[in-house]
C-alpha cells in the first residue's frame, strides 16, 4: 500500500538512503534539509521541505506543512548534529544547541504529524538514534544526554499511541561510513574502529535504511517501543573484539 512519507535531514547520508528504500517501495517522499532550495539532483520523486531545528521560524513554518498539506502516514526522524566535548568543556549554548536540533525538533515534528496518524488508525513513527542512545560515550555528554532523551521519548510515546494503530521505535546506527564519517576519522582511525566491530567493518547507510524500512511498512504490526541497535554486534561485545582463531 502507498503511503505517505517524512524523512528529516535526508540531503546525504543516513537519511537519503532511507529516503531512496522508502520511495523504491512505492511510498510518496518528502525530506528536509537544512537549505532554502532543493538540491540539485534530487530525485524527482521525492518532495522538499526547508527545515532547520535550530531556526525556530523554520520549524514553526514545517510543523504547520506537516500538519496541513503534507499530513505523512510515516516519520522518520534522522536529522540531528554531533558537537564532542566533555561536559566541562561544553558550555549551556552548546548543550542548548545539541538538545534543539536532537531532541526538541523531532518532539516538535512528531506532535504535529499525530493528530492525522491517530485520526486514521495507521502511523509509524521512526527517530534514528545512535548506539550511544544505550550506551555511554566520554567526551560526548551532550549528544547522549540528546540522544537517551530522544529515545525515552520513543518508549513514551509507543505507549500512548499504540491503540490507534500507530507503532514508534527506534534505530540506533553504529558506525556507519557516510560522508560525516569520513571527514571526521582518518583511514587508520577507521581501521582502528573496524577491529572493535564484530561484523569487521563500519556499516552502510543502506543497512540501516532496510531496517527503517521494514519498520515503516505494513508488516511491522507487532514492533513498538523499541530502539533497535544495528551495530554489527559492537555494544553487545567486549571491547577490543578478538576474533577467535
Amino acid at each position: 500500500m502507498t503511503r505517505t512519507a517524512l524523512i528529516t535531514g535526508a540531503g546525504t547520508g543516513i537519511g537519503a538512503a532511507i529516503a531512496a528504500a522508502l520511495a523504491t517501495a512505492g511510498h510518496t517522499c518528502t525530506i528536509t534539509w537544512r537549505a532554502d532550495a532543493r538540491t540539485a539532483g534530487l530525485d524527482a520523486r521525492i518532495g522538499y521541505l526547508q527545515l532547520d531545528y535550530c531556526d525556530p521560524t523554520s520549524l514553526d513554518r514545517a510543523c504547520a506543512q506537516v500538519a496541513g498539506a503534507l499530513r505523512p502516514d510515516i516519520l522518520i526522524n534522522n536529522a540531528g548534529i554531533n558537537i564532542k566535548g566533555a561536559m566541562i568543556d561544553t558550555d549551556a549554548a552548546t548543550l542548548a544547541r545539541m538538545i534543539t536540533a536532537n531532541l526538541t525538533g523531532s518532539y516538535a515534528l512528531t506532535r504535529a504529524c499525530l493528530p492525522h496518524m491517530t485520526a486514521h488508525g495507521w502511523g509509524r513513527i521512526i527517530s534514528i538514534t545512535s548506539i550511544w542512545s544505550v550506551a555511554g560515550n566520554p567526551g560526548n555528554t551532550a549528544y547522549c544526554a540528546s540522544k537517551f532523551g530522544l529515545d525515552g521519548m520513543t518508549a513514551s510515546l509507543a505507549t500512548e499511541v499504540a491503540h490507534h494503530g500507530v507503532t514508534v521505535n527506534a534505530v540506533a546506527p553504529g558506525y556507519i561510513m557516510t560522508d560525516a564519517l569520513r571527514a571526521k576519522y582518518t583511514p587508520e582511525r577507521l581501521r582502528e574502529v573496524a577491529a572493535h566491530v564484530p561484523v569487521g567493518r563500519p556499516g552502510r547507510p543502506e543497512e540501516i535504511a532496510s531496517v527503517a524500512a521494514f519498520l515503516a511498512g505494513e508488516n511491522a504490526t507487532y514492533i513498538t517501543g523499541q530502539n533497535i541497535r544495528v551495530d554489527g554486534g559492537l555494544t553487545r561485545t567486549a571491547h577490543p573484539f578478538t576474533r577467535p582463531d
